[in-house]
């Protein structure tokens, strides 16, 4: 790995570590200003659980998979990227 690499991924596990230093700061100092005011705790949100994602059709799944493997088989032989964009265009 290149020092300037090394260099990047220490400054980001820094910055990561004084991300979660200043929510265990701000976290503390709310719960110290709902003491002083007499607020009972916060309680923790309930994470509402996210909806079923909507089954597709088979016959619908195995046309994208189609038209994607068309896609990586003509970029892998170079082929016009018009022709590339028409085809993920298809798949949206």
């Amino acid at each position: 790995m290149a020092e300037g690499e090394r260099d990047i991924l220490t400054m980001q596990e820094e910055a990561k570590r004084r991300v979660m230093e200043m929510r265990s700061r701000s976290r503390f100092a709310a719960e110290q200003m709902n003491r002083s005011l007499g607020a009972p705790p916060p309680e923790k949100p309930a994470v509402p659980e996210p909806p079923p994602a909507p089954r597709e059709d088979p016959a619908e799944e195995l046309e994208r998979l189609f038209i994607l493997s068309l896609c990586l088989l003509l970029a892998h032989e170079e082929a016009d990227r018009s022709v590339l964009l028409g085809l993920m265009y298809l798949l949206t």
